[in-house]
């Protein structure tokens, strides 16, 4: 842990009177679980806050303590601090990021591995495995925590560790996990909350990218290109991916996604392998080792072809320095 960021966090956090908490755009359990744990820690120390979004709540998570206070409105008064929470870069915060500039410091709190460091002060632990975990490191040093924060935190943890069963998990994640337990937390409703979503038209619309999943010849990469992606109140994204790890032979996993016809949406993910925060750096992405993603502004059968290309190549010369 860098012990001098963190120590500058907090003694900033301590002095300061008021804050603006956000997260990255497309927002899911970690970012909303960390920036709301960031919010009733700032409001049992005293202190003024408001979380501002640029994306509105997804209705999966609603169940969150706090969630109603999330604003998606530019709040109109400065601050002291700017906490940006799960987020690699201040261009991810959309239209928050015009609001940054009106915070005296910028504390940058994340565990990707792509974090590019622009804040003041930055806490970036890429060996970690989610943002609430670094946040639940902050419940012990100010002696906050309760149900509601226990709450927040295990969502985060549970949605990004991929229920506790990607490789970024280990001894300190279910040590962090058992603490939280003691606050009579409910695993089994937070999983049906967040996971028991389908619709039959769900499972229909899954059902024709698995069946046309595409395969490099060796079968090391598995992928599918969308011309039309089902929105839903939820993202069906990691249900899918789901089930293309269900595949044995794969090392790498992408989903291409139509955005327009000159802009596309690349999701990626691996086994322990290949590293595709470094493939998604090279199309102007990030994210983790084992899931990434960018934005590429060609067509899909453009951004297919030239991401499927690149990965052959990456693959193959990863194989060699074996």
């Amino acid at each position: 842990m860098h012990k001098r960021e963190v120590k500058r966090a907090i003694e900033k956090i301590k002095k300061s009177k008021s804050f603006l908490i956000t997260a990255h755009m497309n927002l899911e359990g970690d970012a909303l679980g960390s920036e709301l744990a960031m919010y009733i820690i700032l409001k049992k120390l005293g202190k003024k806050a408001v979380i501002f979004n640029n994306d509105y709540l997804p209705d999966i998570y609603t169940f969150l303590p706090f969630s109603r206070t999330i604003k998606n409105d530019p709040p109109k008064n400065d601050f002291d601090v700017a906490l940006v929470l799960d987020c690699s870069d201040s261009s991810r915060t959309g239209k928050v990021k015009d609001s940054l500039s009106r915070a005296k410091c910028i504390i940058n709190i994340d565990h990707h591995i792509s974090n590019t460091y622009f804040g003041d002060i930055n806490w970036v632990e890429p060996a970690i495995g989610s943002a609430c975990q670094m946040i639940y490191f902050l419940c012990n040093k100010f002696k906050v925590m309760d149900k509601n924060l226990a709450l927040c935190l295990y969502t985060g943890m549970f949605t990004d560790t991929g229920n506790f069963t990607y490789s970024n998990v280990d001894s300190s994640t279910h040590q962090i996990v058992s603490q939280l337990m003691e606050y009579n937390l409910h695993p089994h409703k937070i999983y049906e909350t967040i996971h028991s979503l389908c619709m039959p038209s769900d499972l229909k619309f899954m059902g024709k990218i698995i069946s046309s999943l595409k395969f490099d010849p060796q079968r090391k990469v598995c992928w599918a290109a969308i011309n039309k992606w089902k929105e839903n109140s939820y993202d069906l994204t990691e249900v899918v991916f789901s089930v293309m790890r269900l595949l044995k032979e794969p090392d790498v996993f992408v989903l291409f996604k139509k955005v327009d016809h000159h802009k596309t949406r690349v999701n990626l993910r691996s086994r322990s392998r290949v590293d595709v925060n470094k493939i998604a750096k090279f199309f102007g992405g990030g994210g983790h080792k084992r899931a990434s993603g960018t934005t590429i502004d060609v067509p899909i059968h453009v951004a297919e072809e030239r991401v499927i290309s690149f990965i052959k190549r990456y693959t193959n010369g990863a194989k060699r320095k074996k």
